[in-house]
């Protein structure tokens, strides 16, 4: 039958095991999202790339041909929002990925106050085991020799008690 300790190492064991687990999922998604905004900071560049070549062709066209000048600008003007609207994106997921990484670490750090403090309570544990149980023990079962000794001196002597030992069952304790 497991004793106290015993289970509350198991627990302990197990929900150590947890946050860790835990822990590796939310470095995961940490990773991921770092590389899917990566990603997307590229395509945002590469379309900003696009962009302005686009405005730049579209501002020569400009010049040469007047009466499509407002369509021109119209199509600027949604090249722009997009890619305003690409920044803000942007920028939400860098947010996301600082806000993911920061509760990171919070984690990471309460997961290792938790683990310190848990085998710091397992040592205090067995050593409050060994002061207050086991030497207590070790005393009574000194005093039960003693006394037992004692008792067979008393009964007969130390030849028979040797005798009674080497001839003593089992059933007789």
């Amino acid at each position: 039958m497991p004793t106290g300790s015993m289970v509350f190492l198991v627990f302990t064991g197990m929900v150590t095991f947890a946050v860790l687990l835990q822990t590796i999922i939310l470095l995961a998604f940490a990773v991921t999202a770092k590389a899917a905004q990566r990603k997307i900071m590229e395509q945002a560049d590469r379309l900003q790339e696009e962009v302005h070549t686009i405005v730049e062709a579209s501002a020569n066209l400009m010049e040469t041909v007047e009466d499509i000048a407002p369509r021109v600008r119209a199509i600027t003007e949604n090249v722009q929002k997009a890619t305003e609207t690409l920044r803000q994106q942007v920028d939400y997921i860098d947010g996301v990925v600082k806000d993911v990484t920061g509760k990171t670490r919070h984690q990471v750090t309460r997961i290792d106050g938790m683990v310190t403090d848990t085998l710091d309570g397992v040592a205090r544990g067995a050593r409050t085991i060994q002061d207050n149980v086991m030497a207590p023990l070790r005393q009574i079962g000194g005093w039960m020799n003693t006394i037992r000794t004692t008792l067979d001196l008393l009964r007969g002597g130390g030849e028979r008690r040797t005798e009674r030992r080497n001839t003593r069952s089992y059933d007789d304790m």
